[in-house]
């Protein structure tokens, strides 16, 4: 009955749900050996009290001090976080910015800079994935902003004259309308490129070619954005699978964009 007591005491002490097996099994063969005794409990208490012999002390299984953390009030955790070293971690060096996280006031952005090579003159990126928005190998200088009458790229990368350009052309899904004819009918029905459907979702994506650049697509840096000279704060491991390999610089999605739709 004396070790039952003792052993509960202790669990509620070192908060035995952050213990490991052996270190219970340790805290055991001591109460055993009768290395830890009940101390005399005094009738004003209502708590039972566990003393531990100083010959024992040092031989007591101890919690390090991160599972200390881990059982620890979210409030403390938060302020600091204890580590095994005995320092502490700071709020600001947890994050990527390694700064004052309630404050902005004092926050810049790090230097950017981006290529300076001309129009013409860059080596293309591969697409970050099949049909991926192709990034800007080339400077952008005097290019931005782009507005529906005015889009300086399109000298470049129109079709007709991407070649000679040594530009990536426009590819035939920016010269398309996706965009379905869908109306009400007299009797409430929805019509949908002529056809009555009780769904608007229950119909392929229609594809209608346009003899000019869709306006839909007329504002390039919707999608198509510069590379910085960078080195990334996290590596990314991520590898693409083409399953063509001139897909790396033109896109086939025209041809695939109904995959998978019945």
């Amino acid at each position: 009955m004396k070790y039952s007591i003792v052993l509960f005491g202790l669990a509620a002490a070192l908060s035995l749900h952050a213990m490991d097996m052996d270190k219970v099994n340790a805290l055991a063969e001591m109460i055993k050996s009768g290395k830890v005794t009940k101390a005399p409990v005094t009738p004003t208490s209502s708590k039972q009290e566990v003393s531990v012999p100083k010959a024992a002390a040092s031989e007591t299984p101890s919690i390090p001090e991160e599972e200390s953390v881990a059982a620890a009030p979210a409030s403390e955790k938060v302020a600091a976080a204890t580590v095994s070293s005995g320092g502490t971690v700071s709020e600001e060096s947890l994050g990527l910015r390694k700064t004052d996280l309630y404050s902005e006031d004092t926050v810049t952005p790090p230097p950017v800079e981006y290529t300076k090579a001309a129009p013409g003159t860059s080596k293309k990126l591969d697409r970050a994935y099949e049909n991926a928005p192709p990034l800007i190998p080339h400077s952008v200088e005097g290019l931005l902003p782009i507005t529906k009458d005015n889009n300086q790229c399109l000298g470049c990368h129109m079709p007709d004259v991407a070649p000679s350009m040594g530009a990536t052309p426009i590819p035939p899904s920016h010269f398309t309308n996706f965009r379905p004819m869908t109306q009400l009918d007299k009797e409430g029905h929805i019509i949908k490129e002529g056809v009555a459907i009780d769904n608007t979702s229950d119909i392929k994506i229609v594809a209608r070619q346009e003899k000019k650049l869709y306006q839909g697509r007329f504002n390039c840096s919707q999608c198509h954005v510069p590379q910085a000279n960078v080195k990334p704060l996290v590596k990314n491991t991520f590898t693409p699978d083409y399953r063509n390999p001139d897909e790396k610089h033109k896109s086939n999605l025209l041809d695939v964009i109904n995959e998978g739709v019945e």
